[in-house]
């Protein structure tokens, strides 16, 4: 499934405008925009207006968009290279502003390549031997519904549990992961998990910011999101998410920064 089709992102006739009804497929339990979905399309718009890939996006939410109402998403154009684009998409309700978004897009050939940050930890079970990740059900539905996460770090119950602010959880989309930035990007928001995990009672981290680098996406069954809460005072917490194939291959990092609270 391409990911324009799972987000039911809406052409127009302007190639640099999209449209994208909130519904309850794309929402989190409380009916509202789930951040890495409102990354995901911000992603597809630009890919769409420049036909270049994304390599790097970051999305601050101004707004809270709620069922049913309907996200007009504009791609403007800041500069073009000769291999990379860089623009700015802006996110509107009846012209109230809802989140605003740069990105940059395009690559180019270079010999050089190769990874060296954190790897995941040895002896993570693989997905299908891992509990479904366990959530209360008033936070259950919408967007829940049509992903599966697997806990690779924590409870037998389910429960996510995190060590020195670190957690692991498999995560896949229906009929996988294609080779694609904005399936990242849905996959990706889960610095809040991160959050909860470090405590015994319903906190979370609730984002003012998303953002993306993209390494180099491959198709595959599931994603590893190996999660670091890196640090939190004053209400905020500051997170970092590592994504990888199965065989350890890394195809993005992704960050937030989210407003800490009792659910």
């Amino acid at each position: 499934m391409e990911v324009k089709e799972f987000l039911r992102l809406e052409p127009t006739d302007d190639a640099d405008h999209w449209r994208l009804p909130i519904w309850e497929g794309i929402c989190g339990g409380r009916g509202a925009l789930y951040g890495g979905c409102g990354l995901a399309a911000v992603i597809e718009v630009a890919e769409a207006a420049t036909g270049r890939p994304a390599t790097w996006a970051a999305c601050q939410f101004v707004g809270g968009a709620e069922m049913p109402q309907v996200l007009d998403l504009r791609y403007e154009n800041l500069t073009t290279g000769r291999r990379v684009s860089q623009g700015r998409v802006t996110a509107t309700v009846d012209g109230a502003v809802m989140l605003s978004a740069l990105v940059a897009l395009g690559t180019r050939e270079f010999p050089i390549e190769g990874q060296w940050g954190p790897l995941p930890p040895a002896g993570l079970a693989p997905p299908l031997q891992c509990p479904q990740r366990r959530m209360p059900e008033g936070r259950r539905g919408g967007l829940r519904d049509r992903i599966d996460e697997r806990v690779a770090s924590g409870d037998a119950d389910g429960s996510i549990r995190a060590v020195d602010g670190r957690s692991q959880l498999w995560a896949t989309l229906p009929d996988g992961v294609p080779a694609s930035a904005a399936a990242l990007a849905v996959l990706g928001d889960t610095v809040s998990a991160g959050v909860d995990g470090l405590y015994a009672d319903d906190v979370r981290a609730r984002s003012i910011d998303n953002s993306i680098r993209i390494v180099a996406p491959r198709a595959c069954d599931w994603v590893l999101l190996d999660n670091q809460v890196d640090g939190a005072a004053v209400g905020l917490a500051h997170g970092t998410v590592r994504m990888f194939t199965p065989d350890g291959h890394l195809l993005a990092v992704a960050s937030q920064s989210g407003l800490v609270g009792y659910r």
